[in-house]
């Protein structure tokens, strides 16, 4: 298999220089510029195996400590799996508001000065 555009998929180009060492190449049908390099990120084995644990109970800093990649990324692969196949579940019932007042008081109370002062009182 050839050389592939990274934006269209062609496999038309022509050598266009390098860049940073690497034969560079633009693509006849889009322009685009690129080299022959591998895609970047975790294969999607990687990030089926880091959501399976997840979902079966195991802490994600514990998954990606067992996978070898850093927490975050674990956290992200999760969220867009979530996205892509998680269904929101349905309100049951309708809401109930209640509105509380104690800020009203609080403010009410206190003297504007003990507010503009950030509102800590020192012991001493």
């Amino acid at each position: 298999m050839g050389l592939r555009c990274k934006r269209c998929g062609s496999e038309e180009h022509v050598k266009n220089g390098f860049m940073r060492g690497k034969r560079r190449y633009r693509c006849k049908a889009c322009g685009l510029n690129f080299t022959d390099t591998p895609p970047r990120g975790m294969p999607l084995r990687i990030k089926v195996t880091a959501v399976l644990p997840y979902l079966s109970g195991l802490s994600m800093n514990r998954t990606a400590k067992l996978l070898g990649v850093s927490t975050p990324s674990v956290m992200t692969w999760i969220e867009q799996f979530a996205e892509a196949y998680a269904q929101e579940p349905e309100p049951e019932g309708r809401a109930v508001v209640v509105e509380l007042d104690e800020m009203w008081h609080f403010l009410k109370k206190t003297r504007p000065a003990k507010l503009a002062g950030g509102g800590a009182v020192r012991a001493g």
